[in-house]
């Protein structure tokens, strides 16, 4: 059978996924799931994935979860020379990429996450000081990143480059990266979105991620609004 991925388009995780198997030319079923709705927490698919997150990737006898761990094994799975920049043999490459991959998974995507969870459930009308400042604080810290080589982990573009530029793809808008503050983030970010790969899948992934968000989060504030207007007759 094809291997299947169960994707939004709209998800960061998702898109990372997404980038590598084009940019490795595999024959994938793109199937979404909306985390809206939580179709990915019915039985067949908790089953494989009981941390219930999208993407999940399913080669029928074989499946997994978490977009960094997948995009590894598409890597080493499908990966030919001309990819092996993307996530070299060398011990200490691989430990730099490694880290930039749990950064993304530790500090970066929980700071996006920290917005989204109260978003769907209708609880945030706007983005609070705080989480725009724990916004910045992360591209500070890429920032730092970026001073020793042209992208996350090395001079080329790696997996750490797709897996950061997944989640900055909503989270710069939803908090515009300063090119004053940021330059070589802005520079690239720049670089990343002439990418073919981002043009096709990240940067319309992402403005729609972005863009949901707002409006879902306008949408939180009118009702809030009307409700606290309704407690007062």
């Amino acid at each position: 059978m094809r291997p299947i991925l169960y994707k939004q388009n709209a998800s960061p995780p998702a898109r990372a996924v997404m980038m590598v198997i084009d940019i490795l030319g595999i024959d994938v079923d793109l199937q979404d799931l909306n985390p809206v709705f939580r179709e990915q927490d019915a039985p067949e698919f908790k089953k494989k994935n009981p941390m219930r997150t999208i993407p999940i990737y399913d080669e029928g006898d074989f499946w997994m979860a978490d977009s960094h761990a997948i995009i590894i094994y598409l890597i080493e799975k499908y990966g030919k020379p001309q990819h092996s920049h993307l996530y070299p043999a060398d011990p200490r490459k691989r430990a730099v990429i490694n880290q930039r991959l749990f950064f993304d998974c530790g500090v970066l995507f929980p700071r996006l996450r920290s917005v989204m969870a109260p978003t769907y459930m209708q609880r945030l009308g706007e983005m609070s000081k705080s989480m725009i400042r724990n916004i910045n604080d992360a591209y500070s810290m890429l920032e730092d990143y970026l001073s020793e080589n042209l992208y996350m982990a090395d001079n080329v573009i790696t997996i750490a480059d797709i897996s950061v530029v997944s989640t900055i793809g909503t989270l710069c808008g939803l908090v515009p990266i300063d090119g004053n503050k940021y330059p070589k983030l802005n520079k690239w970010l720049q670089n990343m979105n002439e990418q073919e790969y981002c043009k096709k899948i990240n940067i319309p992934g992402g403005l729609e991620h972005s863009d949901g968000l707002k409006i879902l989060m306008e949408m939180n504030k009118h009702n809030q609004a009307q409700a606290k207007a309704k407690s007062k007759l």
